[in-house]
């Protein structure tokens, strides 16, 4: 398969939105443009001790995608992302500097993938959170770089997160950090108060339309609300 090829695939995995806020929250997501009609997903974002979870539903309440991380020590342990309309449920599990991704919908139990996690790897709506504990370097115009995981492509995608601030609020750029990457991946933005809470994404979102073998991703914005205690909810795990 040509390499540009490979990389638009890699690209439509990418969830850089997860919509997750540190302390909870609920938003409403909106797509348009293309061909097909505006798509609208209630978000749920949760955190709960060392859970993060984030939900996203349908109008109707059914379920379209959702993702969930456990932390250990300060850094995950376990994620687990579903998509409905693709009948996914992907497990990845983290020993040391050694990540396992596997598909339970598949009884044969062997691993999809298993990568070394160099650095910082984060996954999932833990990037929301890191990105928040960051906020004064990245309003004082600190670059940082980070991995991503991509367990649906069983692999990780380096980033680079860059702070522009307006007025009381901060607006956060995420881009590829490789430059033969960049072109396919495009550029997602995170604004948040000066309470620090996520309030607004722009990019790529969690779930994606059509069937396991012909998937396309979606670019939206997701509009996020206030905080709310959310420790009620069930692990997805």
């Amino acid at each position: 398969m040509p390499l540009r090829h490979r990389i638009i695939l890699l690209a439509a995995s990418l969830v850089a939105a997860p919509g997750a806020m540190a302390e909870g929250g609920r938003g409403e997501a909106v797509i348009r443009g293309g061909s097909a009609a505006e798509l609208r997903y209630l978000v749920v974002a949760t955190h709960c001790a060392d859970r993060l979870s984030t939900e996203w539903r349908h109008p109707d309440g059914s379920l379209a995608a959702a993702e969930e991380v456990e932390l250990t020590d300060g850094r995950w342990s376990r994620y687990r992302l579903r998509r409905a309309n693709l009948g996914q449920d992907l497990r990845a599990e983290r020993q040391g500097d050694t990540v396992t991704i596997t598909d339970a919908t598949r009884s044969s139990g062997r691993p999809l993938a298993r990568l070394t996690a160099r650095g910082t790897l984060l996954a999932g709506p833990e990037l929301v959170s890191f990105l928040q504990e960051r906020l004064s370097a990245l309003r004082a115009g600190r670059a940082l770089e980070f991995q991503y995981l991509l367990a649906d492509r069983g692999t990780a995608l380096g980033f680079i997160a860059r702070g522009r601030v307006q007025g009381q609020e901060t607006t956060i750029a995420l881009e590829a950090s490789s430059a033969l990457v960049r072109p396919f991946v495009p550029t997602t933005t995170f604004r948040f108060a000066a309470d620090g809470g996520l309030r607004e994404v722009v990019g790529r979102m969690l779930p994606v339309v059509g069937d396991p073998r012909s998937q396309k991703p979606l670019d939206g914005v997701l509009q996020m609300s206030a905080s709310q205690s959310s420790c009620n909810r069930k692990s997805l795990t």
